[in-house]
C-alpha cells in the first residue's frame, strides 16, 4: 500500500477525467482515479454515425476553466495533426465518438493517475481516511470523488422481458441487432430514440418492415439552445440556483427539461427531410410512424413476438402495438453505488433518497469535516440543470480542486454578470 492520496476518483468517466486534468493544476495534490473497465468508454453503444455533441468543442474537459492545459480539445487536434483540417469542416460541434476519441488521448497522457482494469472491491472509512480496496491494490485517501456514471432506466413491468429482442438501447445487444422482415418498436422520443429510428429507416441493422417511435411527449421536442436559456449552463446562475428553497428547485428543474433533454434542431431537421423523401419521393417500403402522447403501458409476449399496450393521452384512448424487437430508449438514471454502503449510514439523504450536497459538491455527511465526499452527477436538483451536462464540468472541477487543496488554485469568482438576474434586487 502506498502513501496516502488526497483524492481517490470512482469510476473514469468524463467527469472525473475532467478532475484529473483539472486538479494538476496544483502539483502538490496526489489524486488517483479508478474505473474497472478496460478504457475509457462513453456511450460506445449508441455513438452512431451521425451522433453529435449539444454543447461546443470548447466546452471540453478543461477550457472552460484552464484553457492553458494541456488536456484541451484543441491542443488534442494539434498534437494529432488534425487542427487545421477540423477548422476546415465549419463545425462548432463534434460527434460523440470524436469526443470519446478526446477523451481517450487525454487519459494516454496520465497514465501515472490512471487504474482501468481495477475494479473497487471494498471501501472503508476509520474516522480518519478512506482505504480504497482493488482487486489489485489497495490505497488510502484523504477525499473521494464519486463519478460512476448513470445506469439505463427500464420500466420495472417490462424488466422480465430483458433479452436479445428487448432490450435498453445501452446494451451490448444492439451491436448484433437484426432488424431484416421484422417489425421494430423504439421506445422513447428523446436524442437517442430519434437516432436509432433515423439510422433504423436507413437500413444500418437490416431492412426492417415496420418502425415505430413511440414517445410519452406531446412532440419530438427539440432542444433549448437559445442563448438565454444557455445562461442555465453558467456558474453564475448554478451560484444563485443552489441558495433557493428546495421545493423551488424542483418545480425550476422541471419546467426547464427541453433545455436539458430536447432533441438537437438540425437533427429533427435533417430526420423530416429524411422521411418527406422517404415517404413522397422514394415511396419506402417500410411502414413507419411516429406515436406521440403515448405511454408505454404494458408488454405481452406471445414467444414469437411482443404486443405492447400504449396509453394514447391525446385522445385518452388504449392501443396495442406489435413488434418482433424493442428497443427501450428510456433514458438513464443516477444509482448510488453499492460500495458505499459501509459508509452508508452517515451520509445525509433528502426525501427522495438522493444525496444532499453542499456548494462544493461534497456530500453531507457525519464524517469527519476534514474527509470530504464529492460527487459528480447526483446534484440535478441541489445544483441546477446543468449537473448531467458537460458544459460546466471543467468548472466543477475547479471547485473541487479548490476544496480539496484549501486554496484557491483557480479564480472562480472573474465572471461577468448574467443578463437575466433572478435574485432580489435591493
Amino acid at each position: 500500500m502506498c502513501n496516502p492520496i488526497d483524492l481517490a476518483g470512482i469510476g473514469i468517466g468524463p467527469f472525473n477525467l475532467s478532475l484529473a486534468a483539472i486538479s494538476e493544476k496544483n502539483q502538490n495534490l496526489k489524486t488517483h482515479f479508478f474505473d474497472q473497465k478496460p478504457d475509457f468508454l462513453w456511450h460506445s453503444e449508441i455513438s452512431f454515425k451521425d451522433s453529435d455533441m449539444q454543447t461546443s468543442f470548447l466546452k471540453d474537459l478543461v477550457t472552460g476553466i484552464d484553457p492553458t492545459s494541456p488536456y484541451s480539445f484543441l491542443n488534442y487536434l494539434v498534437k494529432n495533426g488534425l487542427f487545421h483540417s477540423f477548422m476546415n469542416t465549419g463545425r462548432t460541434v463534434v460527434t460523440r465518438k470524436e469526443f470519446e476519441l478526446y477523451c481517450q488521448w487525454v487519459t494516454r497522457q496520465m497514465p501515472q493517475k490512471l487504474s482501468f482494469n481495477s475494479k473497487i472491491e471494498s471501501l472503508k472509512y476509520d474516522g480518519d481516511l478512506f482505504t480504497i480496496e482493488t482487486d489489485k491494490e489497495k490505497y488510502k485517501s484523504k477525499h473521494i470523488c464519486i463519478g460512476t456514471g448513470v445506469s439505463p432506466r427500464i420500466p420495472e413491468f417490462s424488466r422480465k422481458y430483458l433479452s436479445k429482442n428487448f432490450f435498453h438501447a445501452k446494451s451490448k445487444e444492439i451491436s448484433s441487432l437484426n432488424l431484416e422482415g421484422k417489425r421494430l418498436a423504439i421506445i422513447g422520443g428523446g436524442q437517442t430514440g430519434v437516432e436509432i429510428f433515423r439510422n433504423a429507416l436507413k437500413g444500418k441493422w437490416g431492412k426492417a418492415t415496420n418502425i415505430t417511435l413511440v414517445s410519452s411527449r406531446p412532440n419530438l421536442e427539440p432542444l433549448d439552445e437559445s442563448p438565454f436559456t444557455n445562461e442555465y449552463f453558467t456558474p453564475n446562475y448554478v451560484e444563485n440556483f443552489y441558495d433557493i428553497k428546495q421545493e423551488v428547485k424542483e418545480k425550476i428543474v422541471n419546467y426547464q427539461r427541453l433545455s436539458s433533454d430536447g432533441n438537437t434542431p438540425t437533427y429533427l431537421q435533417d430526420l423530416y427531410n429524411d422521411l418527406y423523401f422517404m415517404q413522397n419521393i422514394e415511396k419506402s417500403e417500410i411502414n413507419f410512424k411516429i406515436l406521440p402522447y403515448r405511454r408505454f403501458k404494458e408488454v405481452i409476449d406471445t414467444n414469437d413476438y411482443y404486443t405492447l399496450q400504449l396509453m394514447n393521452s391525446f385522445d385518452g384512448n388504449s392501443e396495442l402495438i406489435k413488434a418482433d424487437i424493442v428497443i427501450l430508449c428510456t433514458g438513464f438514471e443516477n444509482k448510488i453505488p453499492t460500495l458505499i454502503e459501509p459508509i452508508q449510514e452517515l451520509i445525509d439523504f433528502d426525501p427522495y433518497k438522493r444525496f444532499k450536497i453542499n456548494k462544493d459538491f461534497s456530500i453531507m455527511w457525519d464524517g469527519h469535516d476534514k474527509n470530504k465526499i464529492f460527487a459528480q452527477n447526483f446534484s440535478r436538483y441541489g445544483h441546477g440543470i446543468s449537473e448531467p451536462q458537460t458544459s460546466l464540468m471543467a468548472w466543477r472541477s475547479a471547485v473541487i480542486t479548490n476544496s480539496v487543496s484549501n486554496e484557491d488554485i483557480y479564480e472562480l469568482n472573474n465572471f461577468v454578470p448574467n443578463f437575466l438576474t433572478y435574485e432580489t434586487q435591493r
